[in-house]
């Protein structure tokens, strides 16, 4: 299969129904971000076991592989994923996407793909939405798997209760171990030599990897109104290389009334052990009142 290209997509191109294979997934991404909550293997408040929220974003990659794979050591920028429903493990997650834009700017080619997800009853599940940029002229090159902002450290004091984890190999390969690169020997977050050749020290772990690492910090926080209603939206600012430790963590930014619940805003981020941000956006969810 061809890779995907700047003047092969088709803007508002609608693509599905397309199954992504859950049950088959599941285990090795639960593995691959050490997430041991409950709720993923044992009962869960909806009865049967749920999957993470944050596993509609790497869905979405997979669909979009399933259309053409996007050429290696293509800038993801960002994602946001949106949870209408917990998407039970017992059901089978149906998408459907289409390619919302494309556009140039700053010397780079861009586009954004949607992705809407109902399970095999017709439950509206969520909807993720990624922004890529194909690599640029010239070679990849440092700045293309996270943005080419130089990081700041900002003391920022984190409010939850904090998620810490190394990026190991084989977590990094059992995430990324089904996209279509790794398949063909041309993965960044699998294969080292794929990492050299587009201009990294080793392997980089995957932006969505630290979604994750959010995500679990707000299941802690908010509970099952994490997986109804909520919205966790990041920039992806720097790579992450194979070896390094993040820490993810949230401090609440704003608490609306709206009708008879409360919407509450977090900022999230990832750091590294400098101290500087490589993840960071906003985590929103509508909570009932203290």
């Amino acid at each position: 299969m061809a890779d995907l290209s700047y003047e092969k997509i088709e803007v508002g191109k609608e693509y599905g129904p397309w199954k992504y294979p859950l049950k088959e997934r599941i285990a090795r991404h639960l593995e691959a971000v050490e997430n041991a909550h409950p709720w993923h293997n044992e009962r869960s408040p909806w009865g049967p076991p749920v999957a993470p929220p944050s596993i509609l974003g790497n869905a979405a990659l997979r669909f979009l592989d399933s259309i053409a794979p996007v050429p290696p050591g293509t800038l993801h920028a960002k994602h946001e994923i949106e949870t209408a429903a917990a998407l039970r493990l017992d059901r089978q997650p149906v998408g459907y996407g289409r390619f919302a834009d494309k556009y140039e700017k700053r010397g780079r080619r861009w586009f954004v793909f949607e992705t809407r997800w109902r399970d095999e009853t017709g439950l509206i599940i969520g909807k993720s939405t990624l922004t890529m940029a194909f690599p640029g002229e010239g070679g990849r090159g440092k700045e293309e798997e996270g943005g080419s902002q130089k990081p700041e450290v900002v003391e920022v004091k984190g409010e939850l209760t904090p998620i810490v984890r190394t990026l190991k190999q084989e977590m990094m390969t059992a995430y990324s171990e089904d996209s279509a690169n790794a398949l063909r020997g041309m993965s960044i977050h699998v294969q080292p030599e794929a990492a050299k050749k587009a201009g990294f020290e080793t392997t980089v772990a995957q932006g969505l990897m630290s979604a994750d690492y959010i995500s679990e910090v707000m299941t802690l926080l908010l509970g099952k109104e994490w997986f109804e209603n909520a919205k966790l939206s990041l920039a992806f600012l720097r790579p992450v290389l194979c070896g390094e430790t993040l820490t993810a963590n949230s401090r609440l930014a704003e608490s609306a009334l709206e009708g008879a619940v409360v919407r509450r805003t977090y900022e999230v981020w990832c750091e590294n052990v400098e101290g500087a941000t490589v993840t960071a956006g906003t985590a929103t969810a509508l909570v009932r009142p203290d």
